[in-house]
């Protein structure tokens, strides 16, 4: 009895299985760092969390991430000595512009999962996006204003790449049979340096919009804010969830309009409001975050969450030693995924795998500095003031 309990006391530990890595491309630093802390962060609570609750089969899972300084060249460059090494997925990066520089080299794989929903990938290949396809996302949007009444709007788009592909994706929407009523009595561009947008401001205010729709992010959507009240214009103003950064809103308070809206995503919503199976997923996401002690982001962190729980579920059935071939067809199978920012369904041929059912409408109180649900699922109102949950 004494030797078997010194042997046993003696005896080395099992070893730990080595992690199973998966590459990530972010701006960690460079113009678009905002959205690389954020995601980074979303990466290192959902590492602890999947880690907590079995990782792969036993096996810990590690998210090395590479910084691509904002820069798609350097993504670019980061992406093809990855490749090389042939690994089953590639997660990122987070711009549009990048994602859309990266999507070549991924054609025949890994699967490339990128985190701009502005991206259309090409149908059952192996770049797949995040979040909802611009025409449903901007078709909720449009939605919500209407069903609240507002048919006459106003829109003001920067003429940059991305307001460019806002105003396409809005001219397709308004061609939808559900939006023949809804009339565009202005439509006004700006350059994204300029500091003032006054002159437009003021065709706004003579065009008797009921609303306004802004397709522009960053400083200049703070330019376009300013503008707005100083010339006296005071309708209620709608955007992208890219200006969802409570630090950035807190910068505009003295001139933010009174009522401002933006998508958000399923996790928000009161869990009446939600679909049953998503409850669970929900629930998880937020225990993660409690127990790592952080807030998640209202506008943004679902869009890294989703992705990463979609590839680690299909590691979890195919096993580490998946091939990017299994790993891209795992993904296109799935329907009635549930995930955090709504119900996945890949098998149309989306390679997104969310409609329009999943945006949700919600407004940032300055006050409380507290997000405020202003819809249900696909942008429909919630009935009245009452309903709206802090």
């Amino acid at each position: 009895m004494i030797f078997s309990a010194v042997l046993t006391m003696t005896m080395p530990a099992a070893p730990q299985p080595a992690p199973y890595a998966i590459d990530v491309i972010l701006p960690v630093t460079g113009s678009f760092a905002y959205d690389g802390f954020t995601d980074t962060q979303t990466f290192r609570v959902f590492e602890a969390w999947a880690n907590a609750h079995g990782g792969l089969r036993g096996q810990p899972i590690r998210f090395d991430i590479h910084d691509d300084q904002s820069s798609p060249a350097l993504s670019v460059q980061l992406l093809t000595q990855i490749a090389a090494k042939h690994p089953a997925v590639v997660l990122g990066s987070s711009s549009a512009g990048i994602c859309n520089a990266l999507a070549p080299i991924a054609k025949d794989g890994p699967v490339l999962y990128c985190f701009s929903p502005a991206i259309i990938p090409p149908k059952n290949g192996y770049v797949f996006a995040t979040s909802i396809s611009v025409d449903p996302y901007i078709n909720a949007m449009v939605r919500y204003f209407r069903l609240r009444g507002f048919h006459r709007i106003a829109i003001i788009s920067s003429t940059d790449g991305s307001g460019i592909a806002d105003d396409q994706s809005t001219h397709r929407v308004l061609e939808f049979s559900e939006q023949h009523d809804v009339q565009i009595v202005d439509w006004e561009h700006f350059n994204p340096i300029d500091l003032t947008i006054n002159a437009q401001a003021a065709n706004i205010k003579r065009s008797n919009a009921q609303a306004i729709i802004v397709w522009t992010s960053g400083t200049p959507f703070g330019t376009v804010l300013r503008s707005l009240q100083d010339s006296g214009v005071d309708l209620p103003v709608m955007t992208t969830q890219a200006n969802g950064d409570p630090t950035q809103l807190k910068q505009y308070v003295s001139f933010l309009p009174k009522d401002l809206t933006m998508p958000g995503y399923a996790y928000a919503l009161p869990t009446a409001l939600l679909p049953s199976q998503m409850r669970k997923p929900i629930a998880d996401f937020y225990q993660a975050y409690k127990d790592a002690h952080v807030q998640p982001s209202v506008s943004k962190t679902g869009t890294v969450w989703d992705p990463a729980l979609i590839v680690l579920s299909g590691l979890r059935k195919l096993g580490a030693t998946a091939s990017a071939t299994q790993l891209r067809d795992y993904i296109l199978s799935l329907h009635g995924f549930p995930g955090v920012d709504g119900i996945y369904d890949f098998t149309n041929g989306d390679q997104h795998g969310l409609s329009d059912k999943a945006v949700i409408l919600v407004s940032w109180n300055a006050a409380t500095d507290t997000w405020s649900t202003r819809s249900g699922p696909g942008g429909i109102p919630l009935a009245s003031a009452a309903d709206v949950v802090k």
